[in-house]
């Protein structure tokens, strides 16, 4: 095992895709990503929003961004500027299920209450909201964008997140994007679930096959996340980059065409080795590199 001075400075659980995150000190690894250690079916990417069955995210609809769920002791509750807040009960789960269309998962769908809510928000009409029974069949990461090359196992899968359970960057690395950037982001554009510092070097991550985080924890790596335009979006206005920055920059730096096409790199996404607790401020181990990658 390498010896590290690398650590986790921040984990997120997004509970509604592609809507705001929740910082937590501490999360439980499971086959779907982080959740609250006290209640894993609290976890990434649990719920999303759906129009005629099919999936909106901050590509469609860049105010998602402004939606800050929160996790209480009555329920999933959700706010955002200029609405009341609203709670959605964790129990019972709304009887109605569909089918969503290009992701080919089912979800569970609310109620006129929660939709509405929705649609008034986000100024389009018939938004609604899903959740991911534990009963559903599963995405199976392997079959996720067949045309680029990954190395997921079988037994890798996933709720509603695009690729991966977990995603994780470095600050050494948003701060080197940062220095070629005219305005400085912040990493939560790039929606990672763990955010580490002490890399040696920016992007080191990328050469991270297999990683333990604090005693129990191990991740293994099966791809680089490819970035779209959802990094486009400010998180905290919900405006979408006039000159698509910080897109354009990483364009011309950070792209593989051999592997990738026109898709640029930035974190890497990972699959659960040993399940356990993560917390703020455990080492970061690399147990396997490869470094000619």
């Amino acid at each position: 095992m390498t010896s590290s001075a690398i650590e986790v400075r921040e984990l997120l659980i997004y509970p509604i895709k592609s809507c705001a995150g929740i910082s937590v000190n501490e999360a439980q690894t499971t086959k779907y990503g982080l959740s609250l250690p006290s209640n894993s079916l609290l976890s990434d990417r649990r719920w999303m929003l759906v129009k005629d069955g099919r999936q909106r995210n901050q590509r469609h609809l860049s105010r998602m961004a402004l939606i800050r769920p929160s996790f209480t002791s009555l329920g999933l509750q959700v706010d955002a500027p200029g609405m009341t807040p609203l709670v959605i009960p964790y129990s019972p789960l709304p009887d109605d299920i569909i089918d969503i269309e290009e992701l080919s998962v089912k979800g569970r769908r609310y109620g006129l209450k929660v939709s509405d809510w929705f649609s008034t928000f986000l100024e389009t009409s018939e938004i609604d909201l899903v959740y991911f029974d534990e009963q559903f069949e599963p995405q199976h990461t392997k079959n996720i964008e067949p045309e680029y090359p990954n190395e997921a196992l079988d037994s890798d899968v996933v709720a509603y997140q695009d690729m991966s359970p977990f995603h994780l960057g470095s600050l050494e690395s948003i701060d080197d994007l940062n220095k070629k950037l005219e305005d400085p982001i912040k990493i939560y554009r790039f929606r990672p679930n763990i955010i580490v510092s002490g890399v040696d070097k920016p992007y080191g991550e990328d050469y991270w096959r297999e990683i333990q985080i604090g005693d129990q924890v191990k991740l293994r790596w099966f791809r680089s996340a490819l970035r779209c335009l959802l990094p486009t979006v400010n998180q905290e206005t919900g405006v979408r980059d006039p000159k698509q920055e910080p897109w354009k920059t990483l364009q011309t730096y950070r792209r593989k065409p051999e592997l990738y096409g026109i898709k640029a790199q930035f974190g890497t996404y990972l699959s659960s080795i040993e399940h356990g607790i993560i917390r703020v401020g455990d080492r970061v181990h690399i147990l396997r590199e490869d470094k000619d990658f």
